[in-house]
């Protein structure tokens, strides 16, 4: 900032012009200094202004994705969704397996330790039992006509798989949308710690040079004290930017899963493209989290249809086999074919299906409110970066119209001797107009990508993937 400036101001105040123009220019300021004030404040170089280059410079795209990335690949919640998509494979396959028939092969062996029997004709059938015997028989069972319920879970086991994919892609969007905040939340409060470092560095200059004056008898004694509360109220300033910058590391470092670089730049805007309101309010359907509830939705239905196809008849055929004493002799054995009809009355199986439809309808209530609030948290997206465009606007026109008030000032002071405090408190209203630019900044950057998210257009972006909904299938994240 101009802190060095000030102080050789103040302590020149009351030199000649001729004098003035002897001290020294102070160096080039650093990129989140404020810049030091200039002769001719009516041209002023916006394109040079160090502030200003914040909202001109990005980082490297590749170095972004790479690292938001990894934080997605790394976050526990990805973990966790495709565990979950592995579970709803696993699910699918065992609906699949009920189009095939199922095979039951046992086989028994026994010897009788002790029996005795009277020569009752009630118990020849007991008396006639060998001693031992071992026996094995197979089973073989084919669901043959059962109303397409089989069909039906299959299908809802297939939607319940969307789900899982739709829901992984939902929490690597999150997860991308958190680490790109902290990333911002970091380079802003950076920013604004090094310019108020700087700011209040230039304050306790400026009490050294009013100091001087007092000696001097040029500034009465209390103007010291004016001096320390705008001292102070810089420390506070400064506090908060600290902590909130300590939070913004810290959130950085989980999030991300490495702590901020020593120079974080600016990230960069991925897709600048325009959207038209009407655009983002359909885009919203293809979020991840409406096809989440969209599929979830699907399944429910199908889960209906499949109780509603358990309260009819279902045909089987099988064939049983059995082979007896077959340690004993080698010729006996039966093999029948069976054809069976099923049919449940009562035990509740209808009231079931008046449930599980009853489920499904809260299942599409759901799927009909994550529409409609997708395409509302489109529109107040797209609403919000077109307020923050032009917010970003009115702080760039603020912040050229407060340095040229300050060097006006500051130039007024300087060949009339006026108020160093009309200096200093034009100074403190500029830094908090700085401070207001790089805050809209990044609040401007993070809209954008918020907007992004509630597009669904995120992760495309970033060079994520979309999930596969089987594993093995698709890029690995």
């Amino acid at each position: 900032m101009c802190a060095a400036l000030l102080l050789a101001l103040a302590g020149t105040a009351l030199l000649p012009d001729r004098a003035l123009a002897a001290v020294p220019t102070p160096p080039t300021p650093a990129a989140t200094d404020l810049p030091a004030p200039v002769g001719d404040p009516m041209r002023i170089d916006p394109a040079a202004d160090p502030v200003l280059a914040l909202g001109r410079t990005n980082g490297s795209e590749d170095v972004f994705r790479t690292m938001i990335g990894r934080a997605v690949r790394e976050a526990p919640s990805s973990a966790e969704a495709t565990a979950e998509r592995d579970a709803a494979v696993a699910a699918r396959g065992q609906a699949r397996a009920g189009l095939f028939p199922y095979v039951d092969v046992s086989g028994t062996s026994y010897r009788a330790i002790a029996r005795n029997f009277s020569n009752d004709i009630n118990n020849i059938v007991e008396r006639s039992r060998a001693a031992g015997r071992t026996d094995a028989t197979v089973n073989i069972q084919q669901t043959v006509l059962d109303f397409g319920a089989t069909s039906i879970r299959i299908a809802a086991a297939g939607a319940r798989l969307r789900a899982a994919a739709a829901g992984i892609d939902a929490s690597a969007d999150q997860v991308a949308l958190g680490a790109i905040g902290a990333w911002y939340d970091v380079f802003v409060y950076r920013a604004l710690v090094r310019l108020g470092a700087a700011f209040a560095q230039s304050q306790r200059d400026l009490r050294v040079a009013v100091e001087q004056r007092v000696k001097e008898g040029v500034s009465a004694p209390g103007d010291v004290a004016r001096v320390e509360s705008y001292i102070a109220s810089a420390d506070v300033r400064l506090a908060g930017y600290r902590r909130s910058q300590a939070n913004a590391e810290a959130r950085f470092t989980e999030l991300l899963r490495e702590p901020p670089p020593a120079q974080l730049p600016r990230a960069p805007l991925l897709d600048r493209t325009e959207l038209s309101r009407d655009y983002v309010g359909k885009a919203a359907l293809a979020t991840p989290t409406v096809r989440l509830a969209t599929a979830q939705a699907d399944a429910a239905r199908q889960d209906a249809r499949a109780a509603r196809a358990d309260t009819l008849p279902v045909l089987t055929a099988g064939v049983q086999a059995g082979r007896y004493g077959v340690l004993e002799n080698p010729d006996d054995y039966d093999v029948r074919g069976v054809m069976t009809i099923r049919k449940r009355f009562f035990g509740g199986v209808d009231a079931r299906a008046d449930q599980v439809r009853a489920q499904a309808n809260v299942a599409e209530a759901r799927a009909a409110r994550a529409r409609e609030e997708a395409a509302r948290d489109a529109t107040i997206a797209w609403s919000d970066v077109q307020a923050l465009v032009d917010q970003a606007k009115a702080f760039q026109e603020s912040y050229i119209a407060a340095r040229r008030s300050r060097d006006v000032l500051f130039e007024r002071f300087r060949v009339s001797r006026g108020s160093l405090f009309d200096v200093l408190g034009a100074e403190d209203s500029f830094f908090l107009t700085a401070s207001a630019y790089i805050q809209g900044v990044g609040e401007l950057d993070a809209a954008r990508y918020v907007l992004l998210s509630r597009t669904g257009r995120l992760l495309d972006a970033l060079a994520i993937p979309p999930a596969p909904t089987t594993p093995g299938r698709g890029t690995p994240r």
